[in-house]
Order: structure tokens, then C-alpha cells, then sequence
């Protein structure tokens, strides 16, 4: 019993430490999901007295996906029952040429400015609509939430480190008397330590076990995945080939920097 609660002892700050790397890839994965999202609704309106083409706009704009002329059949039904025919064909005529510009990739506030700046020097664009403010406001919000994740990363990663140098400390007191025998008999420290490393190990192993588990079915809980459902974005699954790796290599190292500096902290003050 008691070696089970040394055991777990290391496991819970690793799991809390890979759990705040797997959220943080998560959320970067649904950010990047609803940037690709928002970049499919988000459009740029521009309004032009000449007909413009791909070729026109292309070369101003490396992140340029389409340009389509907007109809203005709408504002001229809409106008036809208060205006005679004839003013109704004049006033057709005048009207200036409506284009939406749609982008391959969610721009940056920068980029955004950069490419309306460009646009306004075209021959014969009169006005070129951004719709700043609200791309403003979901960037600013889409950048905070990578910027908490990898806060909360950080933070559950002190505490997670700190609890793992504890519980080290306390087995490097259970194997004091094995160890100082060892030492005794020229024992070189990989040796010394093997018992630290293989516990080690082995609770990197359980640890990421358990966080990979429980984000393979986190898209398959219902409360979890209707959260997500209701900003028209999908929980995405674990990759098992390329995260699962990432987080055992990351316990791993952890685990064997903290052993390493514990059992060598230890070797200068002879245990």
C-alpha cells in the first residue's frame, strides 16, 4: 500500500503537468480549427467604379482564395416601386461595382491593414471595407486563448516539477541504506540510481497512459463536445501516433532531469 501511494505520489504531478501540455495542444488545434473557420466566413467588400479581376488582385494579396462580384439586384428591386424605370436605369448605370474578396488563411490586424492599403491603389477602387472591429475583437479573443493555455501550462508545469522533487527526495530516503552500501562498493551512479530511473519510467509510462486515455474520449463525452458544438467548432481527437509520443517524451525527460538532479544534489552532500 505504501509503495502504491509513493507511486502515485509521482504520477499525479506528471499527469497534471502532461495534462496541461495535451490541453494546450488541444486548444491550440481548436483555435487553428476556428481561424480555418472564420477564415471561410470572412470576406472583404470592395467597391470599385472599373471591373476588376483575379489578376488584378492576386499579386497584392499572397493570401488571396477568390474574388466574386456582388449583385446589386437586390438594392434595385428594392428601389424600383419608389423610382420611374427610366431614373431606376440611370441609376443602375452609376452605381459602382461590388466585389468580395475572400482570403486562403485568417489574417492579423497587420496584414489586414496592409492588404486594404494595397487595395485602395488600384485604379478606380473607391472603398474597401475591412470590417475591422469585428476581426479585431475575434483575433484579440482567439490569441487570448492560446495565450491561457499555455499560462495554464506553465503553471500546473511548477507545481507538477516541484511535487515530482518531493516524492523523488522520499525515495531517494526509502533506498538511503541501499544506496550508501552501494556507494561502499564503488557502485558508478547509473547503478545507484537504477531503482529511482525505473520507477521513473515506469510511472511516465502509467501517467501518460492515463492523460492520452482520457483525451481519446473527450470528443465522445456528450457535455464536452456539445460545448464546443454551440461556437460551430469540433472537439479534435487525439493523434494517437504523433501526441501519445510527445507526451511520453515529455514525462520521460522530466522524470529522468528530476531523478538526475535529485540523486546528484544527493552524491555532493553524501546522501
Amino acid at each position: 500500500m505504501k509503495s502504491l501511494r509513493d507511486h502515485l505520489g509521482f504520477i499525479f504531478p506528471l499527469i497534471a503537468l502532461l495534462f496541461a501540455a495535451e490541453f494546450s495542444m488541444t486548444a491550440d488545434k481548436v483555435v487553428k480549427n476556428y481561424e480555418n473557420l472564420m477564415s471561410n466566413d470572412y470576406n472583404i467588400v470592395i467597391v470599385s467604379n472599373k471591373e476588376l479581376n483575379d489578376a488584378d488582385i492576386r499579386p497584392l494579396v499572397n493570401t488571396f482564395a477568390s474574388l466574386e462580384p456582388l449583385s446589386t439586384k437586390k438594392i434595385i428591386d428594392r428601389l424600383s416601386n419608389d423610382i420611374s424605370s427610366k431614373n431606376l436605369s440611370v441609376l443602375q448605370n452609376a452605381l459602382p461595382k461590388f466585389y468580395s474578396l475572400k482570403l486562403n488563411s485568417f489574417p492579423t490586424p497587420k496584414f489586414m491593414n496592409d492588404v486594404k492599403a494595397k487595395l485602395q491603389k488600384i485604379d478606380g477602387v473607391s472603398r474597401v471595407e475591412t470590417f475591422s472591429r469585428t476581426h479585431d475583437k475575434v483575433f484579440k479573443i482567439l490569441n487570448l486563448a492560446k495565450m491561457l493555455s499555455y499560462m495554464f501550462m506553465c503553471i500546473l508545469g511548477v507545481i507538477g516539477i516541484m511535487l515530482m522533487f518531493k516524492q523523488v527526495r522520499i525515495w531517494l530516503y526509502e533506498h538511503k541504506e541501499r544506496i550508501e552500501i552501494m556507494t561502499l562498493f564503488g557502485a558508478p551512479f547509473w547503478l545507484k540510481s537504477a531503482m529511482l530511473y525505473k520507477s521513473a519510467i515506469t510511472d511516465s509510462i502509467v501517467a501518460t497512459l492515463i492523460v492520452a486515455g482520457f483525451f481519446f474520449a473527450l470528443p465522445n463525452i456528450e457535455f464536452f463536445s456539445d460545448l464546443v458544438r454551440q461556437i460551430d467548432v469540433a472537439l479534435p481527437a487525439l493523434d494517437i501516433t504523433k501526441e501519445v509520443p510527445i507526451l511520453f517524451g515529455i514525462a520521460l525527460l522530466l522524470s529522468i532531469f528530476v531523478v538526475s538532479l535529485v540523486m546528484r544534489k544527493a552524491r555532493k552532500s553524501d546522501i
